[in-house]
């Protein structure tokens, strides 16, 4: 019985850890939210208008199901970006044009609790064989800024 507490112990944190790089590998950051769905797109929005970046969309997947006749926890979607930086982003390699511009999604789930998510730029670089270009580190840092003021976290 010792042994088999001892070997589940040791392998409790080699499952959680490859969850954890399962999770990741879906090229997206997750970050909790202290607020509702709306109250957190609102803040994003807001973060975005400040900082003079354009809002190209916004879907409310929630709202398209209820019309839809179909039940959804709350889930939106922004879409926005500089096309002065995106555009340097494609010169140097136009298949990163389907990441462009750049998204940032919040969802409720099962749980009731809010979650907002973008790229992981870093990721995303590396995919398009991008690691070096500054740009993708200025995104990054921009993608924390507006997640963070949006969550207050």
């Amino acid at each position: 019985m010792k042994k088999l507490f001892l070997a589940l112990s040791l392998l409790i944190p080699v499952l959680v850890s490859g969850q954890s790089q399962k999770a990741k590998s879906n090229g997206l950051i997750t970050r909790k939210s202290t607020y509702s769905v709306n109250e957190t797109m609102a803040k994003v929005e807001q973060t975005l208008k400040d900082i003079g970046i354009p809002i190209f969309a916004k879907f409310d997947h929630g709202k398209n199901a209820e019309e839809a006749g179909l039940e959804m926890k709350p889930a939106q979607v922004i879409v926005f970006g500089s096309p002065k930086v995106g555009t340097n982003l494609m010169i140097a390699n136009p298949s990163i044009s389907i990441e462009l511009p750049l998204k940032i999604a919040v969802w409720e789930d099962k749980e009731g609790n809010v979650r907002v998510e973008f790229p992981d730029m870093m990721q995303l670089a590396a995919r398009y064989g991008m690691e070096s270009n500054p740009i993708i580190n200025n995104m990054q840092t921009l993608l924390e800024k507006i997640v963070s003021k949006a969550t207050n976290m």
